[in-house]
């Protein structure tokens, strides 16, 4: 009888920190000064876009915790993941999700789509 309960409780104990189907499983949500310690691993990168650009190759470039080239983290928005075009993100604080990987010695992340874009204040400074 003990046994069983036991089995009931190390079972149950089990789910805790579970997703429920149809939740989003919870991914670590870190400092952009933290990404390259992420390396290979799906995350949540929190942070204020310091940059912003556009390449003539069809990439939008996010930059956090600095300008290009003094930045610590970069996101990719490819233009055939963003048909609608990349939002105006600069001086937002936003979340971002996806997979870390080093380029050029920066983490950087490739992002898939809008869905990969949480944004979670405006500029204060265009605030009236």
């Amino acid at each position: 009888m003990v046994t069983k309960q036991l089995l009931i409780l190390v079972f149950c104990l089990g789910l805790v920190g579970t997703p429920i189907y149809g939740e989003e499983p919870l991914l670590p949500v870190i400092k952009p000064e933290e990404a390259s310690q992420h390396e290979g691993k799906l995350v949540t990168v929190h942070g204020v876009v310091d940059g912003q650009r556009d390449s003539k190759k069809g990439i939008t470039y996010l930059n956090f915790g600095g300008r290009f080239p003094n930045q610590v983290f970069t996101c990719l928005l490819k233009a055939k993941n963003f048909p609608e075009g990349a939002p105006a993100l600069e001086g937002k604080t936003v979340e971002v999700t996806g997979l870390i990987h080093m380029y050029e010695g920066k983490p950087s992340m490739d992002l898939r789509g809008s869905e990969s874009i949480k944004i979670l204040e405006e500029d204060p400074k265009t605030k009236p």
